[in-house]
Order: C-alpha cells, then structure tokens, then sequence
C-alpha cells in the first residue's frame, strides 16, 4: 500500500511544474524548528538538511542535520494510513495557527537544545552548492529553548470516523524524533527516539474513542500494536473483531513502527520495522549491505511510545494506573518487551502469537538489530543492574527490569502457527513450562488458531468460533482488560498448573493438531478469576473462583475445582521479609468454614507463595484467602485444622486415613454431609465406593479432640 500510494504521489506530483527544491521556508513553534520546502523532479531518494548561524554557499560549511528519505518527508506513512494519496502534513505555523503542506512540499523537523537562530539549507545528497533564494531561507530563523513553558508536541493531523464501524470517532497524530548519537542527551521534555542518521524522523499513531466519552472522570488507554509488514490503520476501534479492539471506557491508540528507507542488500524498503523497541544505535540506513559491527541497541521505539502515552496524559484526563497494552505477532512481541522493560507503566499485556525467540537471522534484521550470536547489549538494565541484552527482550520469563514483578500476561498461541519467526515450537511450549514453574503471572492458552488474526468471520478454533460474544471468548477483549487490571494493585499469579492432572498440556511444541503431541486445546490459568483485594502491611486477601457464567462457553472451566500454587505479585503493602514465617487459609466465602490452611517462610527476594490452593467454580463456591504475617490467629487455625492424610487418592473403593479419628463426616462440595461414622472400623479405612465420582472435603476428630480436615477425589 505503501509503495502504491508512493507511484501516486509522483504521477500527482507529476503535474506541478517544478524541477528543483526552491522557496525553503522555517519557523519555529511548540519546541521545534519546521522547515518547508518545494519538491523538484524527479523525486529525490533523500534530501539533505543543513544549517549554519550566517549564510553559506557550500553545505561543506554547515552542519548536516538530517538526512529524511521520501516517504519520510512526504508523509506516506500519513497518506497509507488514512488511505488517502493526497493527504500532506499538517504542522503549528508558529502564529497560534496552522499549516498544510501542499502536495509538492517537503518537510523536516529540527529539535534544538539551546535557544538561538540557524540559517537552514536543503540539497538533494551529494549537491553542495547553496544558493540564495533558492534553497536556503532569507534569513537566520529565530528559536527557543523552554522544556517548560514550550514543550515539544504531537500534531493532530485528520480527524475522522472509525472505516470499521460507527460510534467511535479517530484521530491521527504524527511527531518527529530528536536523533541524536549519544541517547542519554535528550531535552527534560523530550528524549532522544532515534539515532543521528534519523535524526527528524516522523512517528505516527492513530486514536479512537467512543463517541460521547466521558471524560469527567479518569479514563482507561489501551495500546495496540500490529505486526511485522502491518500498520496503525489495521487497530483502529471495529478492526480486528476477532480479538474486539474496542475500547468501551477510555481510548484506544495505535502505534506506526516504520522506519522509511533502506534496509539489507536491495534499496529501497518502505517498511522496516523496529520490532517496536528500536535499533542499533550506528545502524546506518543510506548504505545498505553493511553489517553493524560491536554496538548497542537502543530502545528508541520504546521510548516514543512511553513519551506519547505520557503526552496524551498531559493532555486527556487518563488513569496512569490503567494503561493496558495488546499486540499481535512482531506486535505482541513488542508488547511483551515493553511490559518486560517498564512493568510499572502497564496494567497488564494481551499477546497474540508471539515466538518467544525474536528476530531470526536474514539479511534484513542483521543491518538493523545485528545477528543472534552478536547479541548485542542494550541500554536498559534488569533486576541485578546487568546490561539486558537484545534477545533476551523477546522471551515470557527473562527479567528486563529493576522491577522484580511483572503486569498481568495473557498470551494466546496456535498449533497451526506455522510463521515463521512467530511459529508455535518446543521453544514456545519451553517458555510455558517455564512460566508456569516460577509464578510470574502469565496466564497461557493454546488452540487450533494458524497465525493470522484478521481472518473473518471466524478463526473457528476453541477459543474463537465467530464474531458475536457467545462465540469467542472475552478475556482477550480490549474492554476487559479496562475493566480488570490495573498497575496500583497486587493480584495472584496462579502457576504449578501443569502438575494438575486435569489440566490439558500444550505438547512438546510440534505444529499440527491430532497428531498425539498433546491437546488441541487448553489454559493454563485462564479459567482463574479473582476481585477484592484488600492488602495491609498484616496481611493480603484475595476473593477467587473459577469462571462458570460466560456467555462463550469454553471460557467456562470445565472442572469443578483447580488445584495451583499462588504467588503475591506487584504488592503495594503487604511486604513480608524473605525468610518470615507467614500463615495462610482459605475459606468459603458464603459459611466462612476454613477449607485449607497452614504455614510457610517467605521465599527469595521476598516473595511470598503459597501451595496448592483449591479454586472452584463459581457456582459451586468462591473462596477467600488471606495471608498473614506471623503465626497468631492462623496458627491457631491451621492446629485445628491440620490436613490429614488420606490414601490411595483418588480412590474408587476404600481409603485409609493416617489419623488416631474417632469421628469422621464426608461433605459434598454443595456442602451437604454424605456420611458420617462415629465408630472406628477396623484397620482405620473407609469404604467409599458408594459415592458418586466427585471431590468430597473430610472433616475429621481425632481423641485428643483435635480437628483434621482433608480431601478425597473419588473415581
């Protein structure tokens, strides 16, 4: 689409009698230096932009401040995006006003970082020659330095109705880097989001919004990220209805990761993207075919959508505590290196297909990232303040952060993914196992999905069976996750599922279904639900269940009760040290009976984790479990309730119980007492085989008059 709406633009261009960049024009407004031009014939790949405090005559004498390719400098991430060949740029005039370019004007962005006036000159590359009124201004252009009172900004450029659907209103937005070679040089108001060979580069994003918000109060944001070969037009609200990207509290914004120009051997290349993190910061675009040699990788990508984010919520009335952010393929890669690198900053991640294995190596990525046995450091620091390094962005597990804690992950994989570098692998089923052994909080689901996502009407595998609410499952909507999570509060991450007998297995990663490599389809975690979170510096409470009432059926859990270890994940209060004892129960939040209990010590880097706690279907019952420092009230709790051990379990016959008992009664789940012996057979076993199959709690007294409590499965 791109290179379409490029030939268009020259056939348009075409008719313009011009043959020469003439009538250079600059000015100064909201923090940087616009500087206009007329576009000769025939289109020049690049333009050169110098500028010098007095005139020159030769571009040798001035400094060269950027180098934009022509769909940098005729906006045709703009016109491919709004689908609109005769779409120009659309700029502050510096008079409180604004101007639109015309379709033979060209345009580059000047960040400065010392107030000050600069005569600016464009050349086509390899033309020195400066002449008056023709290609230099008149004049030496005044501009500011005031981070404060005069910030950088974006630039709405077109508002419009959602193509997708009605009822939501879009806007589209660009903003130009500061490329600089030294990435810690950024002004306090805007960071440096590109290296000095893209110096100006134009960043897009697309915004929509529901018609009527309200914006009295706080509002959600949630980002969408497209994938590799994709574009910000593709996640405007009523696209992708596979997945519902329509935000129903707050807005919804769509990042462009282009970088317009060269790349690998063969120029030029519309699209190259930056995986959403950034690139090599000598990578060098105008000299295609050349390897990067030692270097570091910088997140510029990652920082403009930071900066941008924070810009909308300099301006809208947005709730930093509930910025959610979903991708799709090389865009849930994007998504999931973010939350990785700045956890505090999301609610929570939506990810579609990602390979946990980032770039492979072709003779594209290796000019821009460098190759995988390079691995090249990047800026950012993790948790033991190493330098991370590149491939280790890409993965569910590997920290990226100060942080110790990540956001809320729900990723969603196919074993039909066939895509190369998004493929399903053992390497993807590595990265679940992985998860689920240290309690991170991903929640990972797996189905017959292949790798496309915008594939109406339907994916028809078992967690999307077609477009209306009753046929695909919610959890990975948009407007969930405004309604569910938030980055100001801790939540359980259940993990250990795979040591549940009923829960299904991915596989060992071979792509295909009923080849015996696993189950088709499956959750780990995804059937958990949990609100109330109450957390003091004493203890932590959480309400659970499992889901049982959604309109899709398989987001309903098909097992009466799950059995997972819970970890305490981002705490805000409850901040017990490694090695204390804590205390624990779970209780049925209708009778208040306890049903589990016990003690255990905080682990490493204090993190608290409890074992194998019991979670039902919400129509059976919802639990409430709380966790305390020390060993008072539960202690006395867990004595009284100690489990009790009972085997063979399962059983389908009779049971023994390691316990000196007296009385014991046998409970349904409805809570209804099947059976209760108040005399001791011989050799201590019950005969259970009259039950029905099912999970049944054992409440038990034994002659010192203490309490035991304990589960049986039975067959």
């Amino acid at each position: 689409m791109v290179r379409q709406a490029f030939f268009t633009a020259i056939l348009l261009l075409s008719i313009i009698n011009c043959f020469s960049q003439t009538d250079i024009r600059a000015w100064y407004a909201d923090g940087q230096v616009f500087v206009v031009w007329q576009i000769g014939l025939p289109i020049e790949e690049t333009y050169a932009v110098y500028a010098k405090p007095t005139p020159f005559n030769d571009t040798n004498d001035a400094t060269l401040l950027g180098r934009p390719f022509a769909l940098e400098y005729l906006g045709f991430g703009l016109k491919d995006n709004l689908q609109d060949t005769t779409a120009t740029y659309r700029i502050p005039d510096g008079q409180g006003g604004f101007y639109q370019l015309a379709l033979n004007e060209g345009l580059f962005v000047f960040t400065p970082h010392q107030s000050g006036a600069l005569y600016f000159a464009v050349a086509k590359w390899g033309a020195n020659t400066v002449t008056p009124g023709q290609n230099i201004t008149d004049a030496a252009v005044p501009f500011l330095y005031d981070p404060v009172n005069d910030p950088v900004e974006c630039h709405l450029q077109r508002t419009f109705p959602s193509p997708f659907t009605s009822g939501y209103i879009c806007f589209a937005y660009c903003m130009w880097a500061d490329g600089r070679q030294n990435h810690w040089e950024g002004r306090p108001d805007f960071p440096v989001m590109a290296n000095a060979a893209k110096n100006g580069m134009p960043g897009l994003f697309l915004v929509s919004a529901p018609v009527g918000l309200d914006t009295s109060s706080p509002f959600p944001l949630s980002v969408w990220l497209h994938g590799g070969g994709g574009k910000a037009r593709q996640s405007l609200a009523g696209s992708r209805r596979e997945v519902d990207i329509n935000p129903a509290q707050g807005i919804l914004v769509a990042h462009d990761d282009k970088m317009y120009g060269h790349r690998g051997p063969v120029p030029p290349h519309p699209d190259q993207p930056s995986w959403h993190f950034g690139w090599a910061k000598n990578y060098d675009p105008f000299t295609p075919g050349i390897s990067l040699t030692a270097d570091t990788a910088i997140n510029y990508t990652q920082r403009r959508y930071l900066w941008i984010d924070n810009w909308l919520v300099k301006h809208l009335n947005i709730d930093t505590n509930r910025i959610n952010i979903h991708g799709h393929s090389m865009g849930s890669a994007g998504a999931l290196a973010l939350v990785k690198c700045f956890p505090e900053h999301y609610g929570s991640a939506t990810i579609f297909n990602t390979g946990c294995a980032g770039p492979e190596d072709d003779s594209n990525t290796a000019y821009i990232f460098g190759a995988s046995t390079d691995n090249f450091p990047t800026n950012l620091k993790n948790r033991n303040n190493e330098a991370v390094r590149f491939y280790s962005l890409w993965d569910l597990y590997t920290n990226c952060s100060p942080s110790r804690d990540l956001p809320l992950i729900k990723h969603w994989h196919g074993k039909n993914d066939d895509n190369g570098t998004m493929r399903w692998s053992p390497e993807v089923v590595d990265n679940y196992i992985i998860c689920d052994s240290i309690g991170t909080g991903i929640q990972n689901y797996w189905s017959e999905r292949p790798h496309g996502i915008d594939m109406a009407p339907a994916f028809n595998d078992h967690w999307i069976q077609g477009l209306p609410a009753t046929q695909q499952t919610a959890n990975d909507n948009v407007d969930f996750a405004e309604a569910h999570h938030r980055s100001d509060e801790s939540f359980p991450a259940f993990f250990n599922h795979r040591l549940e007998a009923k829960n299904n297995s991915p596989g060992a990663g071979l792509i295909g279904i009923n080849n015996g490599d696993g189950d088709n389809w499956g959750a780990w975690g995804g059937y958990h639900r949990w609100d109330n979170v109450v957390e003091t510096p004493q203890f932590w409470q959480v309400t659970a269940w499992l889901e049982s009432n959604a309109l899709f059926p398989n987001d309903n859990a098909p097992y009466d009760f799950l059995a997972a270890d819970l970890a305490i994940r981002r705490p805000q209060a409850f901040l017990p040290s490694t090695g204390q004892t804590i205390s624990w129960d779970v209780k049925d939040l209708a009778t208040g009976n306890i049903l589990q209990s016990g003690t255990t010590t905080v682990q490493a880097d204090m993190l608290v984790a409890i074992p194998q706690v019991e979670i039902f279907r919400e129509n059976i019952r919802k639990v409430r479990i709380t966790i305390t420092q020390g060993t008072t009230s539960t202690e006395e709790a867990s004595a009284e309730n100690a489990p009790i051990r009972i085997f063979p379990n399962p059983t389908d016959g009779t049971v023994f119980l390691e316990s000196d008992w007296v009385v014991v009664s046998i409970i349904g789940l409805d809570g209804r007492e099947m059976i209760r012996l108040n005399t001791r057979p011989a050799g201590q076993t019950l005969d259970v085989s009259f039950l029905p199959a099912g999970l049944y709690f054992l409440d038990v007294m034994t002659r010192e008059g203490r309490r035991r409590v304990g589960r049986l499965v039975k067959r």
